[in-house]
């Protein structure tokens, strides 16, 4: 399970099981470094070039609080003077390449300045984009070879066949490390006018992607880049629509599976069809008691959605499964009868209001190994008649505790799941 945080402009934070990294920080309005920084996992960072708007010399500062920091930085930024020598760890210019055993990297070229990063870590094959771009597309419909034209928007007389001719050279040669990745992080940039989406699609043309991340798009504002949503979902690969600063996204299954907020109520018809879905599950199993009356609504989605809980599972861009993630204390949860919790003395989070295509498998343990990221005392609940959650429970290391009751007073099988005590360590007080 992959976690990404967008921080701002082409800045992401990146935490793996057993890492995080850091690409091209600038500015982080929703504070959510300063937490990462907290965390034991080994930390990397990385600048692609000697801009402002991907290298700040305050992520230097770091090493100071923390200890210990991989820095991994464009060779420009040293011949621009904008960090000294020792200021890294590790000096990469394209064509170069760095291990430690944790991480995998490659420094592959650019159309501007620096480099774009391609790493692998764990099995993932993540590409950051850098200043990688065809960044001249709206000149080329009128262009003529060798003709030179000027910029307004870069204020620079450019030669924008070349200029393409440059960037597609550059995927030619990134190529040859391979035509999978991940996850990509890639400039969808407004501001540079018609045509602005050609560098991300060309790049979707020549690669399998699993995941494709817009950014540089501070200047022209979110909605510009989710114009690139379409052209994804054509190409059945996954699309993040970036609401903000902070926002995060999990992704696991090689990419094609993507776990984010749900949102109301542009994910409302889709909510409702899992739900129609789960309903149809629960009756074919003899499971007649259960979601009767209407429930789940969209009233209770948006009451998930206020207490931040509400998640939605895509696969290829498809929604396939909904789930609701919340904090303790849960009324429900507080007596329980003919039984016990296994530990009470914990704080706890609650997994809800599962649903998901019959025809998706494994999303059940998607929840759980998101869930467990987040937090290492899991409680769930279902009904008596609802055997196969019952045996979904039991697979995945969940222990039957008693009986609760819910506001209606129903009853409700209690089940609860805790974490190793390492894993415990790491994941308690990450849940907000």
């Amino acid at each position: 399970m992959l976690k990404i945080t967008y921080l701002f402009h082409s800045g992401f934070a990146i935490e793996t099981s057993g890492s995080i990294l850091i690409f091209d920080y600038w500015m982080d309005p929703s504070h959510a470094v300063a937490t990462l920084l907290q965390s034991p996992k080994p930390f990397y960072v990385f600048a692609s070039h000697f801009h402002e708007d991907h290298f700040a010399p305050a992520i230097l500062e770091w090493r100071k609080t923390r200890g210990h920091i991989t820095y991994l930085l464009s060779k420009d930024i040293l011949r621009h003077r904008r960090a000294q020598k020792e200021d890294a760890d590790v000096w990469l210019a394209k064509g170069g390449s760095w291990t430690d055993g944790t991480l995998s990297v490659h420094a592959t070229g650019s159309t501007d300045s620096g480099v774009s990063w391609v790493v692998e870590t764990e099995g993932l094959r993540l590409f950051h984009a850098g200043d990688l771009n065809n960044w001249y597309a709206r000149f080329l419909p009128n262009a003529s070879p060798g003709e030179i034209i000027h910029s307004e928007e870069m204020d620079e007389d450019v030669d924008p066949i070349q200029h393409e001719k440059r960037y597609l050279g550059e995927l030619k040669d990134i190529r040859k490390l391979g035509h999978r990745f991940d996850v990509v992080m890639f400039p969808v940039d407004g501001r540079i006018g018609n045509g602005y989406t050609l560098g991300g699609r060309q790049f979707l043309e020549r690669f399998d992607v699993g995941l494709f991340v817009p950014m540089h798009f501070a200047g022209s504002g979110f909605e510009s880049a989710w114009r690139f949503r379409e052209f994804a979902q054509a190409r059945k690969v996954s699309f993040w629509e970036i609401q903000a600063e902070g926002d995060v996204i999990h992704v696991s299954h090689g990419g094609h599976r993507i776990i984010r907020p749900a949102l109301l109520p542009s994910d409302g018809e889709a909510i409702m069809n899992l739900f129609a879905a789960a309903r149809g599950i629960m009756v074919h199993s003899g499971n007649t008691q259960q979601w009767n009356n209407g429930y789940p609504n969209l009233q209770v989605v948006a009451s998930d959605i206020e207490r931040s809980g509400a998640y939605l599972i895509a696969d290829d861009n498809r929604p396939t499964g909904y789930f609701a993630f919340l904090p303790s204390p849960d009324p429900t949860y507080r007596l329980i009868y003919e039984g016990h919790w296994r530990d009470d003395s914990l704080p706890y989070c609650v997994i809800h209001r599962i649903a998901s295509l019959p025809e998706a498998h494994g999303i059940f343990s998607t929840i759980i190994k998101f869930a467990l990221t987040l937090c290492p005392n899991l409680r769930m609940d279902t009904h008596r008649d609802n055997l196969i959650m019952q045996h979904l429970l039991k697979q995945h290391g969940f222990s039957y505790c008693g009986i609760i009751h819910l506001a209606s007073g129903d009853e409700r099988l209690a089940y609860q799941l805790l974490a190793p005590p390492a894993s415990r360590a790491e994941g308690q007080g990450e849940t907000s």
